[in-house]
């Protein structure tokens, strides 16, 4: 649903569920971040290509349910809000500052309202 309401009509998508311990392991090889997080996404095709995206999404459970008991939200929720996160990151969307970070969130809740 988070695809076909963003306009994508082809992608190719990889999750991968990890442990805190890899997920920290690849946010150092590949980021340069040497701490656990919640999410991590990598564009794996030519860009941004208006239609299609392809990419490998690596999401953290237990980050999840950390997250989840702190927010008060029920943990199916808040990997959805990983899977949402990964997607807009596919779609061109950074995060990088306080205004994009909110442009991001209320984007993820506004899709979220759509499947729960």
């Amino acid at each position: 649903m988070f695809l076909t309401h963003s306009g994508v009509n082809a992608a190719e998508l990889s999750l991968v569920f990890v442990t805190g311990s890899r997920i920290r392991a690849v946010n150092r090889a590949r980021l340069g971040h040497d701490y656990v997080t919640d999410v991590i996404t990598f564009n794996l095709g030519e860009g941004v290509v208006p239609g299609r995206i392809d990419g490998e999404i690596y999401i953290c459970p237990a980050e999840a349910r950390r997250n989840a008991r702190i927010y008060g939200e029920p943990e199916e929720r808040e990997l959805l809000r990983y899977l949402a996160h990964g997607i807009l990151h596919l779609l061109g969307q950074d995060d990088a500052t306080l205004k994009q970070r909110a442009v991001m969130r209320a984007r993820e809740e506004a899709w979220l309202a759509l499947v729960m």
